[in-house]
């Protein structure tokens, strides 16, 4: 290894390593948002019966900028599979009680159609599900939802918000962290040798020991 490079290597190690721990808390960011949006559904949901409306094959577009300054980035599409679904957001069912005292045959069901779009639209709105669920899915079948009041994300699948379990997000912090670690402990040990063979062609120069 070039000596002249030596030092800068062990820096970009050491970069690399604080971008890992950057990674790992994104990670435990995004895991704590969800957790937060989830115990908002649990706290304060309602339970009610959703009929599906109409089904959606949409697509989002993501892009990243560039590192050079001429290079626009990337754009990523991802497929998502969108639900139109009619629920009653009015429902008095809540979630603590769902099944243990309510029963899902007492689960209210939306409101009827008025002909009003403003309040028939307070009662539809969009779910975003799995491929699996889209495909398995036609349009009349009912789902078992909740919603929470003010959450801004419109009902989600009872069974979703039931199985939701942070512990998956674990994994991911935790080797993030081990890279980190690993990273660091590379960097550093460059830059001692770096250091010390900088030392050492020091004292071998004539004059420079006492």
């Amino acid at each position: 290894m070039n000596a002249v490079a030596r030092p800068w290597i062990g820096l970009c190690f050491k970069l690399m390593a604080v971008i890992a721990v950057i990674f790992a808390f994104i990670f435990f960011m995004r895991m704590d948002e969800e957790q937060s949006r989830i115990n908002n559904y649990r706290n304060s949901g309602t339970v009610s019966k959703a009929v599906v409306i109409a089904k959606n094959k949409d697509s989002i577009t993501s892009q990243t900028s560039g590192i050079r300054r001429r290079s626009s980035g990337r754009t990523t599409t991802s497929d998502i599979w969108v639900l139109s679904v009619r629920f009653a957001p009015k429902s008095t069912v809540k979630y603590a009680d769902y099944p243990s005292k309510i029963n899902e045959a007492s689960l209210p069901m939306p409101p009827a159609l008025v002909g009003d779009p403003a309040k028939d639209s307070e009662a539809s709105d969009v779910m975003w599900v799995s491929r699996e669920l889209y495909d398995s899915t036609k349009v009349g079948d009912t789902l078992t939802v909740v919603d929470a009041p003010f959450s801004g994300f419109g009902p989600e699948l009872v069974t979703d918000v039931r199985d939701f379990d942070p512990s998956d997000a674990y994994p991911n912090i935790a080797i993030a962290l081990v890279i980190a670690l690993l990273l660091w402990f590379i960097g550093r040990r460059i830059s001692k040798a770096s250091m010390a063979r900088g030392i050492a062609s020091v004292l071998t120069v004539p004059g420079t020991m006492p």
